[in-house]
């Protein structure tokens, strides 16, 4: 081999060496970046020069420099993460829509049993004025409390709609940073450190775009990842993003669109997104029905119980209850008929003083109402068993997949965390590799220097 080729190889050598110095100092310099995946320069021996049959080396070439990530790794905390998101959108809601429900103080169910105990205590004394205004204003405040229920449910669908908007802009915004990094990847010549680097920044974008709802992420042969929603919706097919948008439908809702326009909110799942949704077009329709259920059928049974029995005035009790024909929305309308406390027909005759029809309000208590099969203690009971359960599921999902996730982050950080022993070791190894090719380039340039002084000496 010339001194030419040598001085060629060991020049090589030294530009190898300095790409693996500069990545090693990269990794030290993002030891404690979030999501930042380590660099490995992988160094090949070049092609050999075949001189007169025989093989001579050239020398190291850097093959490339890549991103130390466990794809399997990634998939499966981008999953966790989507679902993480998810339940915690859904423990955030149903938290402040179990307010409305409390454990102490007045809440549906202290109403409701307010409303018996005034009742027994009338059927006591049937001509007591006094347990009589009881009545009435006990009947207003569960009256008043199945209006506010109703209208705390109501009132918090515009937070969640406006939560939904500012996701999808999000999303939007994330997908579009997606598609760049993947069209620098594409500009990036093979084995460059610059797409090392950005193969990391892609997948923390797309950890990101997994908070927000549940993706599909497919990996190309030339380094870029497309993306789409666990429907299929594309997201970002190479350097191209397809933006979300949003509607709003009859009911006031803000709904989710595809790219195309087509309408994809009942197939979004996962991520804060999908979480808001849940709660949104699940969760608070179910506790709406079931209160418009109770309210209905408590004020359909008291109003019926009162038709069999007679004022103070011995005529046919009326209607204590305004409510509506249909299920839907008797929760926010239910009020009451009359604020007269002559009007509670306590009687079962024309006799003023008889308490024979008390007993008929009073067996709403225990008795199964009619399409629910449950009394109204139970109703009562149920709707804050109701929203409970629904919070403490949340609550556990959410615990136990932030656990999950914690282990597996803890697994990817010992496959492509950096290691500063690790890192410091590479950086004196390379060093000596480095100095020790500088030493050939120098000695072959005295070579050169001896040579040409001797060709001027001559």
């Amino acid at each position: 081999m010339s001194l030419i080729a040598t001085l060629s190889s060991a020049t090589q050598a030294l530009e190898a060496q300095e790409e693996a110095l500069s990545v090693t100092n990269n990794n030290i310099s993002n030891v404690n970046t979030p999501d930042y995946a380590r660099e490995i320069v992988n160094l090949v021996e070049a092609d050999p020069t075949d001189d007169n049959g025989v093989s001579l080396g050239n020398g190291v070439d850097v093959e490339s420099v890549t991103s130390v990530q466990n794809q399997l790794l990634n998939l499966r905390i981008q999953q966790q993460t989507s679902d993480e998101s998810s339940a915690t959108a859904q423990v955030n809601a149903l938290t402040e829509i179990q307010t409305l429900f409390p454990s102490s103080g007045t809440s549906l169910s202290s109403a409701l049993t307010s409303v018996f105990t005034s009742l027994t205590a009338l059927s006591a004394n049937p001509t007591s004025a006094t347990d009589r205004d009881a009545v009435i204003t006990d009947a207003q405040t569960l009256v008043q409390q199945f209006n506010s229920i109703s209208a705390g449910l109501t009132n918090s669908v515009p937070t969640l709609n406006t939560t939904v908007s500012t996701d999808v802009t999000s999303l939007n915004s994330l997908t579009a940073q997606a598609a760049a990094i993947n069209q620098e990847i594409t500009q990036q010549s093979s084995g460059s450190q610059t797409s090392a680097t950005l193969t990391s920044q892609l997948t923390a974008v797309e950890t990101s775009i997994a908070g927000l709802t549940n993706i599909a992420v497919t990996h190309n042969s030339d380094g870029t990842d497309n993306i789409t929603t666990g429907n299929g919706t594309p997201l970002v097919l190479g350097n191209q993003s397809f933006a979300l948008s949003t509607s709003t439908n009859s009911s006031g809702d803000t709904q989710v669109l595809d790219a195309s326009g087509n309408n994809i909110t009942a197939d979004i799942s996962g991520g804060d997104l999908g979480g808001t949704i849940t709660v949104r077009d699940t969760d608070i329709p179910s506790l709406l029905s079931s209160l418009d259920t109770f309210a209905n059928e408590f004020a359909t049974a008291f109003n019926s119980a009162q038709a069999t029995g007679y004022n103070t005035s011995g005529t046919a009790g009326t209607a204590l209850f305004n409510i509506s024909s249909t299920v839907a929305g008797s929760a926010a309308s239910i009020s009451l008929a009359t604020t007269d406390p002559d009007a509670i027909a306590a009687s079962s005759e024309s006799a003023t003083d008889n308490n024979g029809n008390v007993a008929n309000f009073t067996a709403l208590q225990t008795t199964d109402l009619s399409s629910t099969g449950a009394s109204a203690t139970d109703q009562a009971a149920n709707l804050t068993y109701q929203v409970g359960e629904l919070t403490s599921n949340a609550t556990a999902n959410q615990t136990a997949i932030t656990t999950s996730l914690t282990s597996l982050t803890d697994e990817q950080s010992s496959v492509s965390g950096v290691s500063i022993d690790e890192e410091s070791a590479n950086l004196i190894r390379y060093q000596q590799a480095y100095e020790a090719a500088a030493k050939v380039v120098t000695t072959i340039e005295s070579l050169f220097d001896t040579t040409i002084a001797m060709i001027s000496g001559t």
